[in-house]
């Protein structure tokens, strides 16, 4: 076993955790490991020379620039004398972002080389690049992992890898075309959410003939099969989710292909399931009563309308009263319990409650939100296309599909930077590259939709360790106040810095005119109230920071009116996987799941000690398992208030939890005006992370 290793794991070797061998086993990586095992290059010139001329990094970046342009940049990145706080961190960038030789032997990059050639092209300006650069190497925010592996690089991967798909509507010519999009989105490495209520159930008419449809579950088996077909040249599994609605005749059905005693044929292996729920769900749930299930079909051939386009809540009696639509009566209490049964048997559902999502979509002018991506943070309106045989394509009809554009915030560092607004601009203003520089040819829908809603999505990793380190409960009175602050601060400068790309360049997305955001509407709770801290403990953490007033919102509200915003949507949490480690945060705004975490990759183990844990924090460090998960929600309702999109909610039962237990919690999640929840996670439970849009 290498020397790091083994000092990285006595950590835990003895009674204590001892975390001072983790930076013994930093030390000893990189004078044993990195720095031997990189390539030496006498000055940066050579080494631009050298890259570029063997395909590694993009020679167009560097002509964009002058070589002092460059060469500023650089030095720049180098003069902060950056230093990794945990083995872990190290061992994820030079294990998974450093670029290596063709033999994996020796690598190419440094971290600064990383972050410099990202920053060049991510920017249209040296001064843009220097203002990035600075914020990267300092770590206030970190692009989503697409972005900052492959920004810069010559022949790779794209900068974003997590889609929403509506284009699965009710025609083999629509499902083949999926296909075909799942099969190429997958096979770079994309994580795809496809809705697929518009689908029809099993047991309806094709043609006239009657009951003999395979529903749902169809479609699901052939798109479970094409994501483990199309995996990246074996180098990572293929990611998708599908979308649908309880309302669905289909819908227990296919929430049974991912309990643990379906038969084999049955089951859903890679593709992951999410239940979309309308509001009359959870009145028919608190009534205890039954709740009728429809069959799209024929719910199209009395309405000519798709599944997806009812509103449920508002149409539901008549829809329900009419003897011409063929449905099935249900207990909605016995299909929320199937729902819990399976998420602890497999985590599964993911939940987005379609009525809190499309109350606060600031853009129904354009549609509403029917569907949610691999991780539930991503909450956009989408339009289905239409798709012809071939020599017909004329007649196809282009929707609006999504690519996920994303980047955290890492709120130590954002915080001690002492000035929020500066860290947010830098952050939207390289998210709005990244949105122009994504060109998804090969779907067209997902194409359309970026170059014209060019939607971001920031969001915030490091809360647990950040309340930690400051010795605040997660969860408390205080730790909701500071994440409120925080979340509004956030809002406003990334709407602010929307704002100003607008005006500046005169580009507004294509659903300005006519949305919540031209009449204001959107920004109702910030023209009423500060959201200023009440708390001394919490004040003190905002001490430097100019927080946004009313008046700043007045008048921002005002320019948005005058000049428009740039981005359909400017927020959305995430869940933060290896980043977090390489930003030595806690992951995303979750609770953390250990003290000191163990992970076991290619035979070895590795171990990472919570940032700041000691003696004195240790308290402070609750774990998710041991906790009431009513904090994790009030924390994450708490955010929800001022992220335009969704943020990955997870909850964290201990396997004594009974599905009791997992119902109650929905139903508070609901009541909070929670959009969306994520995985449950049992502890000790074999759940693999999101690895397709994690940042």
């Amino acid at each position: 076993m290498e020397r790091w290793i083994e000092l990285n794991n006595k950590v835990l070797a003895g009674t204590l955790v001892q975390p001072q061998h983790d930076l013994e086993a930093l030390q000893a990586y990189f004078q044993e490991k990195v720095n031997p095992n990189t390539v030496f290059f006498h000055n940066l010139k050579e080494k631009i020379r050298y890259l570029t001329e063997q395909g590694v990094w993009d020679a167009g970046v560097f002509a964009r620039y002058t070589p002092n342009e460059v060469q500023a940049v650089f030095e720049r990145a180098y003069s902060y004398k950056f230093r990794f706080q945990s083995f872990m961190g190290a061992y994820k960038f030079y294990n998974e972002y450093a670029t290596m030789t063709p033999d994996r032997t020796r690598w190419l990059e440094r971290y600064e080389d990383r972050l410099s050639v990202t920053a060049l092209s991510r920017s249209e300006t040296v001064e843009e690049a220097l203002e990035l650069v600075h914020h990267l190497v300092n770590q206030t925010f970190t692009p989503a992992t697409p972005t900052l592996m492959n920004s810069g690089k010559a022949n790779t991967g794209r900068l974003v890898s997590c889609f929403l798909l509506q284009d699965c509507t009710d025609n083999l010519d629509s499902i083949t075309k999926t296909l075909s999009f799942v099969a190429e989105l997958s096979k770079g490495g994309g994580g795809i959410g496809v809705e697929v209520s518009n689908l029809r159930a099993r047991g309806e008419s094709l043609r006239g003939i009657q009951n003999v449809t395979k529903g749902v579950m169809g479609v699901a088996k052939m798109l479970d099969n094409m994501l483990r077909y199309a995996d990246q040249a074996g180098q990572r599994p293929g990611a998708g989710a599908i979308y649908l609605s309880v309302m669905h005749a289909d819908f227990l059905d296919t929430l049974g292909a991912k309990k643990i005693a379906t038969d084999e044929d049955a089951r859903l292996k890679t593709l992951s399931v999410g239940a979309t729920i309308p509001d009359i769900f959870i009145e028919k749930v608190r009534a205890g009563e039954d709740i009728y299930q429809f069959f799209p079909h024929s719910l199209w051939q009395e309405t000519g309308r798709e599944f997806t386009d009812i509103d449920w809540t508002a149409e539901y009696d008549a829809l329900a009263d009419n003897p011409r639509i063929r449905k099935k009566r249900v207990s909605a209490r016995r299909i929320l319990e199937e729902i819990a049964v399976t998420q602890g048997e497999s985590g599964y559902p993911y939940l987005l409650f379609e009525g809190h999502a499309n109350r606060a979509n600031p853009i129904p002018n354009v549609g509403t939100i029917k569907m949610s991506n691999l991780c539930s943070e991503i909450l956009q309106p989408t339009t289905p296309s239409y798709f012809h045989a071939y020599g017909q394509e004329s007649k196809d009809r282009i929707g609006l599909d999504v690519s996920c554009n994303l980047a955290s915030l890492v709120i130590e560092q954002t915080m001690g930077s002492r000035d929020l607004g500066r860290v947010v601009g830098a952050a939207v203003r390289m998210l709005d590259n990244v949105a122009q520089s994504t060109y998804i040819t090969e779907v067209p829908a997902v194409r359309r939709a970026n170059e014209e809603m060019r939607s971001i999505g920031l969001g915030a990793m490091g809360l647990h360790s950040f309340l930690a380190g400051k010795e605040l409960i997660y969860g408390s009175p205080e730790a909701l106040e500071f994440v409120d602050v925080f979340f509004a601060a956030v809002h406003y400068h990334a709407r602010k810095a929307s704002m100003e790309i607008a005006r500046d360049t005169g580009f507004v997305f294509g659903g300005f005119q006519g949305s919540r955001y031209q009449s204001g509407e959107h920004f109702a709770q910030y023209l009423d109230r500060d959201f200023a801290p009440k708390m001394p403990e919490v004040a003190a953490l905002f001490d430097g920071h100019a927080l946004p007033t009313r008046a700043d919102w007045e008048q921002l509200v005002a320019d948005i009116k005058q000049h428009g915003l740039a981005h359909s949507f400017v927020m959305a949490v995430a869940p933060t996987g290896s980043i977090s480690y390489v930003s030595h945060a806690s992951a995303s705004i979750m609770p953390i799941t250990e003290k000191v975490e163990t992970r076991t990759s290619n035979k070895a183990r590795t171990i990472y000690p919570m940032p700041h844990l000691s003696a004195e924090t240790e308290w402070y460090y609750e774990e998710a398992y041991d906790m009431d998960q009513r904090r994790v929600l009030d924390t994450v309702a708490a955010a929800q208030r001022h992220v335009d999109q969704g943020i990955s909610c997870t909850l964290f039962i201990p396997a004594s939890a009974t599905t009791r237990t997992l119902q109650a919690y929905y139903l508070y999640a609901y009541r909070l005006g929670i959009k969306t929840l994520y995985y449950t996670r049992l502890r000790k439970s074999n759940l693999q992370e999101c690895l397709s849009c994690v940042v």
